[in-house]
């Protein structure tokens, strides 16, 4: 899988947790984003930012 963009990811938090918190994680995002990449995905994590949040967060939309 490649890397995802800052504003890819940007959009899925959006939706999942609306605009004003994408907005206070923008900042902290780097530009690229690699799943397979422990450093990016611990950064997520810390954000709150975790794949079964944000399934649940999601729901339907999946």
């Amino acid at each position: 899988m490649t890397a995802l963009r800052k504003s890819q990811v940007l959009n899925v938090i959006r939706r999942a947790y609306g605009p004003d918190y994408a907005e206070s994680v923008a900042d902290r995002l780097p530009e690229r984003i690699d799943p397979h990449n422990a450093a990016d995905m611990g950064l997520l994590s810390e954000l709150g930012l975790t794949a079964d949040g944000l399934f649940d967060a999601l729901g339907a939309e999946l």
